[in-house]
């Protein structure tokens, strides 16, 4: 199991019903993510304050950032940003090792990290 974080608002949220595991036929667009502690990346079309909302109950995850999936279902973007859980970029190589295990193309340059101060 990956080490976890809780997120910094406590409000437990209710799952929202299309938060979906990552799979490769994801369509285009953008998308926040949380990994849970299992190591699986759930994601949700990208929205205001969603990351407390794609798995829901104040549920403590492993990563938390933002994805965007191109025309022919690559990644070409993604990073750490989520002001809900403010992880360090060293979460997204585990991230992207996962999104590879299910089919994902991420192209070379997508990974964009996000240092907080």
């Amino acid at each position: 199991m990956l080490p976890t974080r809780k997120p910094k608002d406590k409000y437990r949220y209710p799952q929202d019903p299309r938060s979906r595991i990552y799979s490769k036929d994801l369509p285009e667009g953008e998308y926040v993510f949380v990994q849970d502690e299992h190591g699986a990346v759930w994601v949700l079309p990208n929205g205001p304050h969603y990351h407390p909302r794609i798995l829901g109950n104040a549920t403590p995850v492993a990563a938390a950032g933002e994805m965007v999936v191109g025309h022919a279902g690559e990644i070409i973007e993604i990073n750490n940003l989520s002001g809900t859980f403010e992880f360090g970029p060293e979460v997204l190589q585990e991230v992207v090792a996962f999104l590879k295990s299910q089919g994902a193309i991420v192209l070379d340059d997508a990974v964009h990290e996000y240092h907080w101060e």
